[in-house]
């Protein structure tokens, strides 16, 4: 819970350290030998049981990041070693570091599912209150994407964007970097940024870009100027997002991968970062995917505040029919949908979805765009706005109150609670009497009842060798606008091994933790 919400401060943080830029490269002589003493050398990601200590030996490998606020480390280890982790009581479970890419659902003109060649702006239909020059003031949202460019909407001029951290290029072998201006070649992560926080421009007809143009943008690097990224830049991001939660009140995730079987959801190395980083008191807003039927990772995590897309071109508002859905744990998801078609906002003139996507220039020199991602964005700038009248206010009574103030569309799970709205149905703005009501508790089990997730959670049977084949080694996996097919076998996530108390709320307090890794949370 924030008492207030915290300045961000981060002058004082030293690049030089690895305990300052949390990626905490580990000094070769606390590393087993790197000897192959059972096939090819892989990386893999390790998640550990809530209490262990980090880093994890692997015999035969080398722990090469760790990333300590999630509980999570990076190895190179043989299959042999990896699959020997099975009977090690220390650890959850093992995945491989997968590669893939991010990008939006489409640009321009698009399949998304509108016969309309309307577009809209993020703030459309949302209350009084969205685009408001001082809504979000207060607010700290950290953006998980490629980075963020300055635009006309928005800019490190303004004030409005802080650069955090770059492990873009962690998996290539190189550092997290804490200073500097981690910009987005690629275009995802300024469209996204724009959506939240994006200021008024020529061209669009007085209205601000956002839903909040008062908030600050802290960019979270995790992908390169081609949107490629893997699952240990991906963990990296989160787990500087845990250490500095003090001053970030909101984490925006618009990346998924497909869910790890068919039909089957449970624990794996991004959902068990999500509960570190609700629990260290930071909202997880996250897309539930562009796969209509199937819901994302980690928007699956039953404390994310998961996001589908609506269609608000035409005059009635319908699910966009890309949108993705589905039952996790008994709990439906999507939570809430948010307008995810024919968005306009901006994009680096230079950048790959600039370049790739000429069609999403408009007239008026805006750019659209549709997608999960593009919901994701307008959800977190309602959060942000609604955070910053109730700077007390616990991640988990913010992910109550939207979910109650929502408006009903239609009937079906993809709508979740239905359309984010930043006044209820009433009429009145959102306020503390909506921290209750059938929506809290619907979402009972976030406060401690987890059978029904466990049961679906990592297990022994997870370490079969056909969990291991070669194509689940393979790239692509990271899509959010293909969304490949799982590489995990459906054996993976049988029976849990979990008890009830490692997904206690308790179990995921900082005090849990080492502080060593980010250095100062402020």
């Amino acid at each position: 819970m924030h008492s207030r919400p915290h300045p961000l401060v981060l002058a004082g943080v030293v690049p030089a350290l690895a305990v300052a830029v949390g990626v905490a490269a580990v000094p070769a002589a606390s590393a087993a030998p790197a000897v192959n003493r059972g096939g090819p050398m892989v990386s893999a990601v390790v998640v550990v049981r809530p209490g262990v200590s980090l880093p994890l030996r692997v015999p035969g490998g080398r722990v090469v990041h760790v990333f300590h606020r999630v509980g999570s480390e990076l190895v190179r280890a043989p299959m042999s070693a990896l699959l020997a982790l099975r009977g090690d009581a220390r650890v959850a479970g093992v995945s491989p570091d997968r590669a893939g890419r991010v990008a939006g659902h489409a640009y321009g003109h698009d399949n998304s599912g509108s016969d309309h060649a309307d577009s809209v702006y993020a703030s459309d239909g949302l209350g009084p209150d969205a685009g408001d020059r001082d809504t979000g003031r207060g607010v700290n949202v950290a953006l998980l994407d490629t980075g963020v460019s300055d635009t006309a909407a928005l800019s490190r001029s303004s004030g409005r964007i802080t650069d955090g951290v770059d492990v873009s290029r962690l998996a290539s072998g190189g550092a997290a970097r804490t200073s500097g201006q981690f910009t987005d070649g690629y275009g995802h992560g300024t469209f996204l940024a724009s959506l939240i926080a994006g200021g008024r421009v020529s061209g669009s007809d007085g209205n601000a870009l956002g839903v909040a143009p008062a908030a600050r943008i802290v960019v979270v690097k995790v992908a390169d100027a081609q949107g490629a990224t893997t699952l240990s830049q991906v963990l990296a991001g989160m787990d500087w997002v845990a250490a500095h939660a003090r001053a970030i009140q909101v984490v925006n995730i618009a990346l998924a991968v497909d869910r790890p079987t068919k039909p089957a959801y449970g624990a794996d190395p991004l959902t068990a970062a999500v509960e570190h980083v609700r629990a260290a008191g930071v909202l997880v807003v996250a897309a539930v995917g562009n796969t209509p039927g199937q819901v994302g990772d980690p928007g699956m995590d039953p404390q994310s505040l998961t996001v589908g897309a609506a269609d608000m071109t035409s005059r009635r508002t319908q699910i966009a029919s890309f949108s993705g859905s589905g039952v996790v744990a008994g709990v439906a998801k999507p939570d809430v949908v948010a307008s995810g078609v024919h968005l306009l906002g901006l994009v680096p003139a230079e950048s790959t979805v600039a370049r790739e996507n000429p069609s999403g220039w408009q007239s008026n020199g805006l750019f659209r765009g549709s997608g999960t991602s593009e919901a994701t964005a307008v959800t977190s700038g309602v959060a942000a706005a609604w955070l910053s009248d109730h700077a007390d206010a616990s991640p988990s009574q913010a992910k109550a109150a939207l979910r109650s103030a929502a408006d009903s569309v239609g009937s079906g799970i993809q709508a979740g609670a239905g359309l984010i709205r930043l006044t209820n149905r009433r009429g009145h703005d959102l306020g503390e009497s909506d921290f209750d009501g059938q929506a809290w508790q619907a979402h009972a089990w976030e406060n401690g009842d987890w059978a029904s997730w466990l049961a679906s959670s990592w297990s022994g049977s997870a370490w079969s060798a056909s969990s291991w084949s070669a194509s689940t080694w393979s790239a692509s996996s990271w899509s959010a606008s293909s969304w490949s097919a799982s590489s995990w076998s459906a054996s993976s996530w049988s029976a849990s091994s979990w008890s009830a108390s490692s997904w206690s709320a308790s179990s995921w307090s900082a005090s849990s933790w080492s502080a060593f890794g980010w250095g100062d949370d402020a």
